[in-house]
């Protein structure tokens, strides 16, 4: 997988570097295994934009800069445990929340 948050399109351009008869459908179809099998997952960016993926599979946030169409790993234990927090609170009927990723869609700061 390539680093960040790639498109299939973007996986594509790769593998065919390698292998130029690999269909963008493979691709595709390879991606969606790997995400059904755990190993990568599907990440939200702009409406009607490609889908994105993601190879790190661990609990984190999105951040998605809406300028650069960039997405930027987050990981903040205390977010993570005010989040968990809030949701035992409230005491969800028939649901036990057991992992969640938070997607915040904004615009990079020019520090």
């Amino acid at each position: 997988m390539l680093p960040g948050h790639p498109t299939a399109e973007q996986v594509h351009r790769r593998v065919v570097e390698q292998e130029p008869t690999v269909s963008l459908g493979t691709v595709y179809k390879a991606l969606d295994s790997f995400v059904a099998a755990g190993l990568t997952r599907r990440v939200a960016s702009a409406e009607g934009a490609s889908r994105r993926y993601d190879a790190d599979c661990s609990e984190h946030h999105h951040l998605f800069c809406t300028d650069t169409q960039e997405i930027i790993d987050y990981c903040d234990p205390q977010l993570d445990l005010l989040i968990r927090e809030f949701f035992a609170a409230r005491g969800l009927k028939n649901f036990q929340p057991h992992s969640f990723s938070l997607h915040v869609t904004g615009v990079k700061g020019k520090n």
